[in-house]
């Protein structure tokens, strides 16, 4: 047996294996092990019930010409029915003749009744009632797959045509069908469902022509709700505008079951189970006419409630019809096959300046455990969707109006981006940098054609959920496509960067990397440092190269002229891309980090090119990418792809394949600083954090965002104590110093945090790295001030002792007068204290006059259920009397459930949200101050909290399991978070489950949900959201007019039912309860003016 061929039975066994595997804590962890290569269950192809309009409208007059001769009977010539055969014969013959959708979606026909039947009948697979179809049908191309097309074109519009279009009733019908209940034709069915991984679908098509309407009469339609258990907010009708078809129930029954749970019986207390709901989609096809406008109403409601999206087509256009199906069972597919990253760092165009932009960067792990994962950064928008609801749209169609962009993000439950959507920057064929010439030899079938079937087809656009199509990972291609030579990397001179050295090329020309130690340094050998660095620079090097490791493969390329690899770039797991508004011809530069070893620059304009020395570039393309000495050894390792990632589960060690924990490069999050104080010569700063990519942070001028300078870093060799660089710099101005200064956590200690429990359960242990905050000169990089638990090392500047655990968050910073000066600031650290630092409130106040102090002490020993751990940085709300500090704990790095009992353990300490009380707003905290206790708190989880001058705030006790993985964000008046609860691993649960993420939306006042109601919105598919992103974007209105409007990417919609509502993703409009009087804590612009 050959070693893939194991390795492969290998990983479809994780399933059972780490039922016994989580038995015994890991040795170490990381939030990656989300991902440890379990496969989805191949039983689960969707079941879709298309239910088709054949009351009399469907005789309406309509041109057919369909393409494929004998579809469409002589009875049906020129009549709609006729177009909808050809659109349901085309939409069918694409899905079997495609490999990758044969033999993948179970689907049957449903018409409305005759008159004596007020639900549905099924027509495929046919019967009579009360006679139940033994089931749906397979569709492939063998078998089912030609008997749907021969039934599509049997259809008649004289034998086949109903006198009635009662929609609730056929909707009763769909739901007797899924649930295996018995419909109003008195047919009882047996469930379709025979996978608990299966997701459910209707596909209503709606003839809104002529007088065509629905027709529920009497009470048939609204009994039978109530009997299925509808609850009495599920038995309220749907409010419409044009309420002629208010009393009809089919939107009421696509509501119904898009809540339900038809798996509800086993899945009772079950942590793993995956709830089974059914989504409704809706086609309206119409005439145009105003008559057709209630049922278009109508069916867009259905299509709302029912989770699904609405499609609306001219009748007679069978090409646009047959698109809109095919758009609807892709949307299907990417539910069941595609699998869709997490903890996708989202980042609203700028920190205070924010135009109509929402960048995504994006991953997907190495199905086999390699080292090398694509990625890509891709740019969407905010906009309105046909319900008035704001959410995030695409770029619409390649060279349409800005009126063509639709829903991003998919209505069939991934909570992902929709197959269908195309990101700005996205096109096939690509043009040439400021031309509309196509660029050469771009292949004319798509640069995907020899690639995996995983990716769908060989196009890159539409780019939808495939992570590496479209967006700035295309734009390299394109740019790069037969030769790499031109493009920008940058590193250190001679393998060390000095301020005022010009930056050099990452090249074989530069002998630092090619002589003497430069071989050793990139842990390669003399003799392949030049394919190794051409392959790092974009080159597909193995495609040329025979006799090689075998390991060393050559990647898919479309062949011909082509050179670069496909993979050129890679993934941006927790960077979250920072971006800066240079304003004028430059426009929008996006930075970030991924882990293919590049600090990347891209032009982030929608449409417009940036022109700089070096050249012209794209919109998407990349400026400059930058590789840090520092990272020069892992480089190899992306090379050759090997050896594999060690994840929880992974197999033992054998001699051909030994598992090594995963390499990361620049993966923190960016920092940028803009001084405009002289506005003839701008200042922009960005800082560099590496996160698990080790314990260093650099400075970099991009003043001129084309060309880069080195200003300084840091390392653990300058500042013993930092850990690795987790925390984002913030910038801010203090009294008592005269420059700009940067404050962070002094960082994530591995050796001690990765252990299950933390530190071993030994409760004598302490942290050696990380532990404390440092205060650093943002010009030099030299430390100003700094608490840490060892000053040794520390030349500059103040440094207090402190006896403090690691503090990898970021640092919540107040400025409660608003003079601009931050007073004070707030973290907490993992193991459950909250710290607050107190800055100088004169210009006498120098920096050996700040201080430090515990302000909550809310965790317990390692080796206790109390161990809490404080990752994210609190968020602080100043009321009249107090400080409101919010803060969540969770460890994020421990994302799998465990059967193990040990205290101390992630899954089984409580964590908590809190809100603590600061009352001492007015100074400093008295020398008498004692920290904060649970005890001092009042536990709102059950009751609300009413304020009261003996508690000290409250806490929310979150469920078994449950961690917090993002920061908080409160807006008006509620504060935001997300939280995620491993599912327990048993036989026949779905995977790749990635758990149940929640976004948490809390009264900071009362511990309430937001209108009293549910505190919380389950995230569709699951996994870690990232952290939520609020700000006042410029957003066309339904009447082509702009206004500022407040938004919340991430926050979720509890009640709601589109795609955005339920993806952590998503946008919504924040609409204040009130306008009462508020002010900033901190704003950190990025521009500084004074």
């Amino acid at each position: 047996m050959s070693m893939p061929a194991r390795r492969l039975r290998a990983y479809a066994a994780c399933a059972t294996a780490l039922l016994g595997l989580a038995a015994a804590p890991a040795a170490v962890a990381e939030d990656i092990d989300l991902f440890t290569g379990l496969q989805s269950n191949a039983g689960a192809r969707p079941n879709v019930l298309l239910i088709l309009d054949n009351a009399s409208a469907w005789n309406a007059n309509a041109q057919v010409d369909c393409e494929t001769p004998g579809v469409v009977g002589p009875n049906n010539l020129n009549n709609n029915v006729g177009a909808e055969q050809c659109a349901l014969y085309k939409a069918v013959s694409d899905l079997i003749n495609d490999d990758n959708t044969n033999g993948k979606i179970n689907l049957g026909v449903m018409m409305f009744g005759g008159s004596n039947n007020s639900g549905a009948q099924f027509r495929f697979p046919s019967v009579t009632p009360p006679t139940a179809p033994s089931g749906l049908v397979l569709l492939d191309r063998t078998t089912g797959g030609p008997a749907m097309l021969d039934f599509i074109k049997s259809i008649d519009r004289t034998k086949d045509s109903s006198n009635n279009s009662q929609v609730g009733g056929a909707m009763q019908e769909a739901w007797a069908f899924f649930s295996g209940k018995t419909g109003l034709s008195g047919t009882t069915y047996k469930s379709p469902i025979s996978n608990p991984c299966q997701k459910n679908f209707i596909i209503y098509i709606a003839n809104a022509l002529n007088n065509g309407k629905p027709q529920d009469t009497g009470q048939d339609a609204y009994n039978k709700l109530r009997e299925a258990g509808a609850t009495a907010a599920q038995l309220t009708p749907i409010p419409l505008s044009r309420s002629n078809n208010i009393d009809n129930w089919g939107d009421e029954w696509a509501r119904f079951l898009n809540g339900l749970d038809l798996n509800a019986a086993n899945n009772a207390g079950s942590t793993t189970a995956t709830r089974q709901n059914v989504i409704t989609y809706t086609i309206g096809v119409t005439d145009g006419s105003k008559q057709s406008l209630d049922y278009l109403e109508f069916v867009n409601s259905m299509a709302s409630k029912g989770g699904g999206g609405n499609f609306t087509v001219r009748a007679g256009d069978d090409d646009a019809l047959a698109k809109a199906l095919k758009d609807i069972f892709n949307e299907m597919q990417a539910v069941n096959n595609v699998f869709a990253s997490v903890s996708l760092p989202v980042s609203v165009n700028g920190q205070g300046s924010y135009l109509n932009q929402v960048y995504i960067g994006m991953f997907r792990p190495d199905g086999k455990a390699r080292p090398r994962w694509v990625g890509n950064l891709k740019q969407y928008k905010l906009g309105y969707d046909t319900n008035g609801n704001l959410v995030m749209l695409d770029a619409g169609v390649p060279g349409g109006t800005e009126q063509t962009s639709k829903s991003a993000i998919s209505n069939a439950g991934t909570g992902f981006i929709s197959p269908n959507a195309r990101s700005y920057w996205t096109e096939d064929p690509p043009k040439q940098v400021a031309s509309s010439s196509i660029v050469t030899d771009w292949p004319a079938d798509g640069f995907w054609k020899n690639a995996s079937t995983q990716l769908r087809n060989a196009k890159d656009s539409p780019d939808g959920e495939i992570v590496e199509k479209g967006g700035a990972g295309e734009m390299l291609r394109a740019d790069y496509l037969t030769s790499q030579s031109g493009r920008r990397l940058l590193t250190c001179a001679n393998g060390k960067c000095s301020k005022g050295t010009a930056l050099a090329g990452f090249n074989a020309a530069n002998k630092a990397l090619t002589e003497g130690s430069g071989p050793s340094l990139l842990n390669t050998t003399a003799a392949d440092v030049a394919n190794m660095i051409d392959w790092v620079r974009g080159k597909d090097v193995f495609a040329a190269l025979t006799g090689t490791d075998p390991k060393k493969e050559a990647e898919p390329g479309p062949g011909g002229n082509v050179t670069v690899r496909g993979s050129i770039h890679g993934d941006v797991l927790h960077s979250r891309p920072v971006v800066v508004d240079y304003g004028g011809s430059t426009g929008v530069v996006v930075f970030y980090g991924a882990n293919d070893g590049v600090f990347h620059a891209v032009n982030g304009n929608r449409t417009g090119a940036i022109s700089t020395s070096a050249g012209t570039v794209r919109a998407g393309g990349e400026l400059w990418g930058f590789i840090a000495p520092e990272f020069y050894g892992k480089l190899a390792r992306l090379y050759n792809n090997a050896p594999e990632v060690r994840l929880t589960g992974s197999p033992e060690d054998t001699d051909e394949v030994q598992f090594t924990p995963r390499d990361y490069f620049f993966d923190g999050t960016t920092t940028v600083y803009q001084n405009l104080s002289n506005p003839a010569s701008p200042e922009v700063t960005i800082y560099l954090t590496a996160r698990r990519g080790g314990r260093l942070l650099y400075a970099l001028d991009v003043s001129d965002p084309a060309q880069p300078k080195y200003l300084w870093s840091k390392t653990s060799a300058d500042i013993p104590e930092l850990g690795q660089t987790w925390s984002q710099p913030r910038v801010m101005r203090v009294r008592g110093y005269r420059s700009p200064v940067l404050i962070m956590g002094a960082g994530y200690d591995p050796d001690g945090e990765d252990s299950d429990p933390a530190l071993a359960g030994d409760p004598t242990a302490t942290n050696q790295q990380g532990r404390g905050v440092l205060v650093l000169d943002a010009g030099t990089g030299d430390v100003v001030w700094a608490a840490l638990a060892n000053c040794s090392g520390i030349t500059t500047g103040t440094c207090v002792t402190i006896g403090s655990r690691a503090i990898p968050s970021d640092v919540a910073v107040v400025d409660r007068n608003g003079d601009g000066y931050a007073d004070k600031a707030y973290v907490g650290d993992v193991g459950g204290n909250v710290w607050r630092i107190d800055f100088g409130a004169l210009e006498t106040d120098v920096p050996s006059t700040w201080s430090i102090g515990k302000l909550a002490q809310l965790g317990g020993a390692v080796n206790s259920n109390d161990a809490r751990k404080f990752l994210y940085p609190p968020d602080v709300v100043a009321t009249g009397k107090y400080d409101a500090v919010m803060i969540a704990s969770g460890d994020r790095e421990k994302p799998l459930y465990s059967l193990s009992q040990t205290p101390g353990a992630a899954q089984n300490v409580r964590n908590r949200f809190y809100m603590v009380k600061d009352p001492n707003v007015d100074g400093k905290p008295p020398a008498t101050w004692t920290a904060i206790k649970e005890a001092d708190l009042v536990d709102a989880t059950s009751v609300a909290y009413r304020d009261t001058a003996t508690a000290s705030g409250f806490y929310l006790v979150l469920d078994p399991g449950e961690k917090a993985v993002n920061a908080p964000l409160t807006v008006a008046g509620y504060t935001y978070f997300g939280t995620n609860t491993p599912s327990k691993v048993l036989p026949g649960a779905c995977y790749p489950d990635l758990g149940e993420a929640r976004g948490y939306a809390v009264s900071f006042l009362t511990g309430l949900g937001m209108n009293n109601g549910p505190r919380y919105v389950i995230f569709d598919n699951g996994g870690l959201p990232p952290s939520p992103v609020f700000g006042m974007v410029s957003v066309t209105q339904t009447d082509g007019s702009t206004r500022l409007v407040p938004v919340l990417i991430g926050g979720g919609k509890a009640g709601g039912s589109g795609g955005d509502d339920k993806s952590s993703l998503g946008g919504q409009e924040v609409k204040p309860a009130s306008a009462g009087k508020r002010k900033r804590t901190y704003w950190y612009t990025q521009s500084d003016k004074t």
